[in-house]
């Protein structure tokens, strides 16, 4: 009777966590997310992470945190990029959001504090194609132009 009521526990907990991992939601591809990956010099994958739509990688670089930035801006503004925003906060942190004709990249950077070098955090997302097209048609019908 104990053998019995073990084993159907032990069922039990089994299937509720291939239940739990089937819910867990996918990160995309990482092509789909960073279909262009622009890379740090001498980069050091530290960590990545991912959920639906959006993979983030973390990175380490031996490289000064100021020569990583204008790397960053310097890349995100040539080609296809947009570099759409360019924010350094009060924790000394530079945010980077940049836009091309592929998914979004946001760019973290700031000072290793465990080593020397800096860290980039590099976050690519999928947009779905109905987001993009309304966005577009949006951007469209709110132009405003000057009547003639």
């Amino acid at each position: 009777m104990l053998k019995t009521r073990l084993l159907v526990s032990v069922a039990c907990v089994v299937l509720l966590a291939c239940e739990s991992e089937s819910r867990k939601p996918k990160p995309p591809a990482f092509q789909d997310a960073f279909s262009t990956l622009p890379l740090p010099p001498n980069p050091e994958l530290v960590s990545q992470v991912g959920g639906a739509g959006a993979l983030q990688l973390t990175i380490h670089t031996p490289a000064d945190e100021r020569v990583v930035t204008t790397y960053y801006r310097r890349l995100l503004t040539q080609g296809k990029w947009r570099l759409v925003s360019d924010i350094k906060g009060k924790d000394g942190v530079t945010v980077l959001y940049a836009e091309h004709d592929g998914p979004p990249l946001w760019v973290r950077i700031w000072r290793a504090n465990d080593r020397s070098g800096s860290m980039v955090q590099l976050t690519g997302a999928v947009l779905d194609k109905d987001s993009t097209s309304i966005q577009q048609k949006g951007d469209s019908a709110g132009s405003k132009k000057p009547r003639s």
